[in-house]
């Protein structure tokens, strides 16, 4: 596979959600500047106002403090909206393309390196309350060096508390970091299996396999929620142990600021706001423990995101290409199986002219299939080209070739929408050309069948569909728009007599109006309609020729002289 650049969206993303880290910061001190306003108004009332009995002193006092909480509400909210929508801003431009480097791991055999889900922990961290406490977290020695202000021994038992809260912080990650990473990633791939088990229902229930498969997948679920309790008991012991050490330090301070008062050597109001204060200083520290296995989430989602964006898998190139004429030519390819090193298409050689049929035949296992991926660029060669008019299709921007192929696969997948909007591709729905791709399928009078007609919902993967009805379905979205080159991979396999007469009509019209058609297939009445066959065995080409000279070697018959015969076909292939 050819090297690709960096994408490098996560980065700018998250460069946007950085820059406004300077202005959260300058909120932040503002509002934790203004979380001493309730301290400092309870010293001013205990140490002058109840020894000088003055109202007017009091009623200002209130007035200030009064308003001073109401700026720290304003502040407060938005700080508050500023991460929330940063949240939601992140969330929206980093799905759409999670998914589609998701599709295209999938198409290479690959796992997914991220998915929607780290996205929604990422957001959840930025857009939650985990984030105001590592916001908030650093202004805790003002109010530590407020408590030192009022009088030192209560600043020590104060740095001692908060010293005590951040050890508790530090074992916490050391004993929940890499089981939290470890256990996070085993339930995500219990959920992919999961739904793995329900999409192959149709499998799983007839054959009896639901008791030993959900038996299986429930052994590991178990074993990994069973690690995530204890993970999050852990958690919970230090988050209490953590309180009890906070009330105890209140208590602590409140005992060493009324024996300074006995002694002379502080004020009432003053013991009261240290209380007060320390109470405000450790909430952070405290929240922030709390807060951990959010981080901690995060922190692997941006990791997993990283790893997804580190290449770029759109097809550079700002030059837009013509419609092809549908000239199609392999050239030399080789192709790997998804995650292995074994090649399953090896030297691979054809060219067909715009205009004409090809039909792909061989045992199963030959590579037919592969080779229909390769040719629409859903999969694409470790060495060789196949190119459409010249141009490499493996590098051609998908979304601007996608318009100019028609395909079918073998599994035809249709998508919650209206049959119309399958049909169009997920694109606007234009009713003419609709209904020209559902006519040249054979398929408009049955859609007219259904209960809506075109604006049938078909369900999840077409479930509410026959399997015959989902392909002829499939073929329609092959043939909608005007396709210069349409790969059909055993397009007849679940198709009665009318579709396979659609089916015929449909090449015949292409044929006439010049598209070119590869097209594997095993059924002979179905190969008379192409010009050229190629015969794949083992993941080589075993022939390719005019139609007839396959077929007279498939009859036993010798070839006539000039053949394009490629190493030793037997009659029965």
């Amino acid at each position: 596979m050819p090297e690709t650049s960096k994408d490098a969206r996560l980065d700018k993303t998250m460069g946007a959600v950085r820059r406004l880290f300077p202005a959260l910061v300058v909120l932040s001190f503002l509002v934790n500047l203004l979380l001493l306003v309730s301290a400092l108004y309870m010293l001013q009332v205990y140490d002058r106002v109840l020894s000088s009995g003055s109202l007017d002193t009091l009623a200002w006092l209130t007035v200030g403090a009064l308003a001073a909480l109401v700026i720290y509400g304003v502040l407060e909210y938005a700080r508050k909206v500023i991460l929330g929508r940063a949240a939601y801003w992140l969330e929206i431009e980093l799905s759409a393309p999670v998914i589609r480097r998701a599709l295209a791991g999938r198409l290479a055999g690959e796992g997914p390196k991220a998915s929607v889900t780290d996205v929604a922990d990422l957001r959840s961290f930025v857009g939650g309350d985990a984030m105001l406490a590592f916001l908030d977290a650093p202004w805790s020695p003002i109010f530590l060096a407020f408590i030192w202000l009022v009088h030192p021994v209560l600043g020590m038992i104060a740095v001692g508390g908060a010293v005590v809260l951040f050890v508790l912080a530090v074992i916490n990650d050391f004993v929940t970091r890499k089981p939290q990473q470890q256990v996070g990633a085993e339930l995500r791939r219990s959920h992919a299996t999961a739904q793995q088990y329900v999409d192959g229902a149709e499998t799983v229930s007839p054959l009896g396999m639901a008791e030993t498969l959900l038996s299986h997948w429930q052994n590991r679920y178990e074993a990994a929620r069973s690690v995530q309790t204890r993970l999050g008991e852990r958690t919970f012991a230090i988050l209490s142990g953590s309180r009890s050490v906070r009330l105890a330090l209140q208590v602590m301070i409140l005992g060493a600021g009324a024996y300074q008062v006995l002694a002379g050597q502080l004020t009432a109001g003053g013991m009261v706001a240290a209380a007060i204060i320390l109470s405000r200083a450790l909430a952070p520290i405290e929240r922030s423990i709390g807060a951990w296995r959010g981080f901690v989430a995060a922190r692997a989602a941006y990791r997993n995101l990283k790893a997804a964006f580190a290449r770029n898998d759109v097809p550079e190139g700002s030059l837009t290409l013509p419609r092809p004429a549908g000239r199609l030519s392999v050239e030399n390819v080789f192709c790997l199986a998804p995650q292995s090193s074994s090649l399953i298409l090896e030297d691979i050689n054809f060219a067909i002219e715009p205009g004409q049929v090809c039909g792909v035949v061989g045992p199963s296992g030959s590579g037919k299939t592969s080779l229909c991926r390769l040719l629409v660029g859903a999969w694409r060669p470790v060495r060789g080209h196949v190119r459409l008019d010249g141009a490499d299709v493996s590098a051609w921007n998908p979304e601007e070739l996608g318009p100019y192929l028609g395909y079918l696969p073998q599994e035809v997948e249709l998508f919650p929408a209206t049959v119309a909007q399958n049909i169009a591709r997920m694109r606007d729905v234009d009713s003419e050309t609709v209904i020209m791709a559902a006519r040249l399928a054979g398929v408009h009078e049955m859609i007219l069948r259904l209960p809506s007609g075109y604006d049938t919902d078909v369900g999840l993967h077409g479930g509410r569909l026959s399997g015959g009805q989902r392909q002829r379905l499939g073929l329609a979205r092959a043939l909608f728009g005007d396709p210069a080159l349409v790969v059909l991979d055993e397009p007849n396999s679940n198709l009665d007599s009318n579709g396979e007469q659609a089916l015929m009509a449909a090449i015949g019209h292409l044929k006439a109006r010049g598209t070119t058609i590869v097209m594997v297939t095993h059924n002979a009445a179905v190969l008379r309609a192409t010009d050229k066959i190629l015969a794949l065995r083992e993941g080589k080409v075993a022939a390719f020729d005019d139609r007839d000279q396959i077929l007279r070697i498939g009859r036993g018959e010798q070839p006539k002289p000039g053949g394009k015969r490629v190493g030793k076909l037997r009659p029965a292939e």
